[in-house]
């Protein structure tokens, strides 16, 4: 089970921990948002060739 099917299993227990249930989710999709970003974007971007213009004498 799911984080989403466990906060949907909440909410249908406990009506009253609406708020709750949707803050918990809201966090888990931030968190995977940034880990997108930080997978897809930053560690693609950042591979740095340390042996472009380097003088060897």
């Amino acid at each position: 089970m799911n984080l989403h099917e466990q906060c949907l299993l909440r909410y249908l227990k406990n009506p009253d921990e609406l708020s709750y249930s949707t803050e918990i989710l809201k966090l888990n999709n931030f968190i995977l948002e940034k880990r997108f970003i930080v997978k897809n974007f930053v560690a693609k971007s950042s591979n740095i060739n340390y042996t472009d213009n380097v003088d060897l004498g």
